[in-house]
């Protein structure tokens, strides 16, 4: 490693951003750590493999509704493939790259949550339009695809590009390590803020969303039960509705259940200033497994409420 790209100026840098055992010697809920980390990843990669391998089999049956799951396993992936050992290393050892790895993989672990979340976000909007709103017009596959390509720009920007200017590479006790330096304690807590606010807007928007989602199924469900039996066809795509509802409500609630607990806990790190001891960093290790674990649960609902996504699992004999 260059001598030019590495810091030293450890004393200024808060200790839950040192690497956790410097000294090469991994505690036993840091072995835990590695194997549960490692299960993840593997169960992770081919589940959302094959979610993407699903929705490419349909060719022209494909619907809004499958470019954006598509893009959600996409980003799934990209945390396990990329994030997840940028952090295991982060954690674990030492940063093994250069400054300019450290700038350009290090953010976009931020970069992939903000895409999963806007692309929730996006397809509960969708699905609101769809069956609360049937008579507006509805977004087109060109216009879903162009939706995506904008989520991955938005994220990045808003993400990737600003943090990126801010990390370097940073040597303590022969230990290296990727670090952002802000410019203020003010500049860090805004953006904390921001993403605070980002989290809390989308998931109330989603929120609102599959509330009128469910209550406009069930009027309808009613209506059509104390109909004639020449609405047979309408139950039963009233039914499927149903289902692929259900399961995108799944999925965002326990995508909620993961992210929340990362959330307030980075929150009261800063502005509870917590102690930066045992106990906090076994905390981080329970939340950050919780982040990963649900990129890895996503391709498991889809596959187990959804037999369209189950295609997926033929060619390997599942």
């Amino acid at each position: 490693m260059a001598e030019g790209s590495v810091t030293n100026i450890s004393a200024a840098i808060p200790s839950s951003y040192k690497p956790m055992f410097p000294e090469n010697r991994l505690p036993v809920y840091a072995v835990f750590q590695l194997v549960l980390f490692t299960s993840i990843f593997i169960v992770g990669f081919f589940g959302n493999c094959i979610i993407i391998y699903g929705v490419m089999q349909q060719g022209k049956y494909r619907t809004t509704s499958n470019y954006f799951i598509a893009n959600l396993a996409l980003s799934d992936l990209a945390v396990l493939v990329i994030s997840l050992p940028v952090q295991l290393l982060q954690e674990l050892a030492s940063w093994p790259f250069g400054e300019i790895a450290c700038k350009v993989f290090y953010p976009l672990g931020d970069v992939f949550i903000c895409v999963s979340l806007a692309t929730l976000t996006i397809i509960s909007a969708d699905r609101y339009r769809a069956i609360v709103t049937p008579f507006k017009t509805r977004l087109s596959k060109r216009q879903a695809k162009y939706a995506v390509v904008l989520i991955w720009i938005f994220s990045f920007l808003v993400y990737g590009l600003p943090v990126s200017f801010l990390l370097k590479i940073v040597e303590d006790e022969r230990v290296w390590f990727c670090y952002p330096f802000w410019p203020s304690v003010l500049a860090k807590r805004l953006h904390m803020a921001f993403t605070a606010c980002l989290v809390t807007i989308s998931m109330l928007v989603i929120a609102y969303s599959y509330i009128h989602i469910v209550r406009s199924l069930w009027q309808v469900r009613i209506i059509y039960r104390a109909s004639s039996k020449d609405s047979q066809n309408s139950i039963v795509r009233l039914e499927q509705k149903r289902k692929l509802v259900k399961m995108l409500i799944t999925i965002v609630i326990v995508f909620a259940i993961c992210i929340m607990p990362y959330v307030l806990l980075a929150i009261s790190m800063e502005f509870a200033t917590l102690p930066r001891n045992e106990i906090v960093r076994i905390a981080l290790v329970v939340v950050m497994s919780q982040l990963y674990l649900n990129s890895a649960l996503n391709p498991v609902i889809l596959c187990t409420m959804s037999k369209d996504y189950r295609k997926g699992l033929r060619p390997c004999g599942c």
